[in-house]
């Protein structure tokens, strides 16, 4: 071919690649301009510089948010303020199709600086918080080789034992509710997780964790401490005025690290001396070489793994055990029917075991229904967005706060009649979905079948052989306990009441003393 005519193609071919580029960077200008210019979830007053500052709750952010929907007939809003877009998502619905659905781009986590930043508390490590990469990924597969529904099972044996341990206590103790249920869960949980053995409720591992995991879900409030609210605060010197909460939180920090490393290298001391008893940090140690990572790494990934396990897993399923025993105080006809039911299945000869689980339909819906009444984590751990996205025509920018609002989930009319009454009938229908209450998409709370089997064998061991009765004053009058949930933290816990547990009968009373 002569050269003029290699010239000629060589340019048409140019001119096309190039006319080709332009009509792709002119669809994605205008394609990034129209996304661009769609508006965020709608939301409450903006105001200048402030934005909607002024709206964000001081207090009760989910009933806040939820009233925020209602007002403005969505359930989906969003709030700007400092440079921030926090959308809250308060249905269901919203919920799934953004955190199920497009997982991919609604897994990262934000936190609040009080606990990511180094300088303070520094749970940058903690399993939940991980944001979405490689080391969140590694944590989870390790953490999925034990709490995998098949290999969960194997804790049933020590969560029974400690149900029935619990019935002997409850009968003649003088310990708070909150002591009595905690000890029943860390017991099986710590065992488990570093091969200890519990036996005092005032153990230093276990109120050592306790204080930990408590500490945390009080610096996850976003209004308990106003560094969440401006992080520039955080780089404040500490001679400044008002800067005490600094102190406060290295003291959250050092307590943390201590009770951390406490605990995993007692087992690792046990391991060395040939004494250990059989549970998931051994066997991380164990099988940490196939990993291909340093032995430093190695055991911070374990360490921070172990806390998780055992601390949050303990105050999550002590708060449902806590609000189920406030649901019997208030609706008795609820415990009268799950105890008919019982005694029907059961009989009162012996105590139930998890393998009859499946044949006490009403005992399944009841705690189905206590995570509905009053959801342990009223506002799901926050989730962040990886990417510009649009839903319902809305702009989700990246880099957005979205968090599931799983109380007002729980109040949606649509999905649940008459929500505030506690009606474990509702799940007679099989179209009635159960609460979302371990997260949601790729976040969901490992530890899920571990909770569900602790939650029901302690549950029906309790409804087996106790009448659960308010509690009466010095003139006789019964106490009716409150809902109110304790401030200052992201789990719900009741205020404490008292009650009355009652063996039902002497042939009940036998059975506790035969445990």
């Amino acid at each position: 071919m002569p050269l003029s005519e290699q010239i000629v193609s060589v340019s048409h071919t140019t001119i096309l690649a190039g006319l080709v580029a332009t009509i792709v960077f002119t669809i994605r200008r205008r394609w990034k301009r129209s996304h661009s210019l769609l508006p965020l979830p709608p939301g409450p007053p903006s105001y200048p510089l402030i934005e909607q500052l002024l709206s964000m709750p001081l207090s009760s952010e989910h009933t806040v948010f939820d009233k925020q929907g209602k007002d403005i007939k969505s359930d989906i809003i969003s709030l700007s303020m400092l440079g921030n877009t926090i959308v809250v998502l308060n249905s269901s619905q919203a919920a799934i199709d953004l955190l199920e659905k497009k997982s991919s781009i609604y897994s990262d986590r934000v936190c609040p600086p009080m606990i990511l930043d180094p300088t303070l508390m520094d749970w940058r490590n903690y399993v939940a918080l991980l944001p979405y990469g490689n080391r969140w990924k590694e944590h989870r597969r390790m953490m999925h080789t034990w709490l995998q529904k098949g290999a969960a099972r194997s804790f049933q044996p020590s969560q029974q034992r400690q149900a029935r341990l619990l019935l002997v206590r409850l009968l003649n103790s003088n310990s708070t509710l909150d002591d009595q249920f905690y000890r029943t869960v860390a017991a099986t949980l710590i065992r488990s997780v570093y091969g200890y053995e519990l036996e005092r409720l005032d153990d230093h591992f276990v109120t050592g964790a306790k204080e930990a995991i408590d500490n945390l879900a009080r610096a996850a409030m976003s209004t308990n401490f106003l560094v969440n609210a401006f992080p520039v605060l955080a780089w404040v010197p500490d001679w400044f005025p008002w800067t005490q909460w600094k102190k406060t939180a290295r003291s959250f920090r050092e307590q943390k690290d201590s009770i951390m490393d406490e605990t995993f290298q007692w087992t690792k001391d046990q391991i060395a001396k040939g004494s250990s008893e059989p549970s998931i940090v051994r066997s991380l140690l164990d099988s940490g070489s196939s990993i291909g990572i340093g032995k430093e790494e190695l055991e911070d990934y374990i360490k921070h793994i172990a806390i998780a396990l055992f601390g949050a897993g303990s105050d999550t399923t002590v708060s449902s055990l806590k609000t189920f025993v406030l649901a019997m105080l208030l609706f008795p006809e609820c415990q009268a029917k799950a105890q008919d039911e019982i005694d029907r299945v059961i009989g009162a000869s012996r105590l139930p075991t998890f393998e009859d689980k499946d044949r006490l339909p009403y005992v399944n819906n009841l705690i189905n229904e206590v995570t509905r009444w009053q959801p342990v984590t009223p506002l799901a751990v926050p989730h962040a967005c990886t990417q510009d996205d649009v839903y319902r025509n809305y702009r989700i920018p990246k880099g957005a706060i979205v968090i599931g609002n799983v109380w007002s989930m729980s109040r949606n009319t649509e999905v649940y009649e008459n929500p505030e009454c506690f009606n474990p009938d509702r799940f007679l229908d099989l179209a009635v979905p159960k609460l979302p209450a371990f997260g949601f998409g790729r976040r969901l709370c490992p530890g899920i079948h571990y909770a569900e089997a602790s939650i029901f064998i302690t549950v029906v061991s309790i409804l087996a052989v106790y009448n659960i009765t308010k509690a009466k004053d010095e003139n006789g009058q019964e106490i009716t306990p409150s809902t109110e949930g304790v401030a200052e933290s992201v789990v719900y816990h009741p205020k404490p009441f008292k009650c009355v547990f009652t063996p039902r009968s002497d042939k009940h009373q036998e059975l506790i003393a035969e445990v």
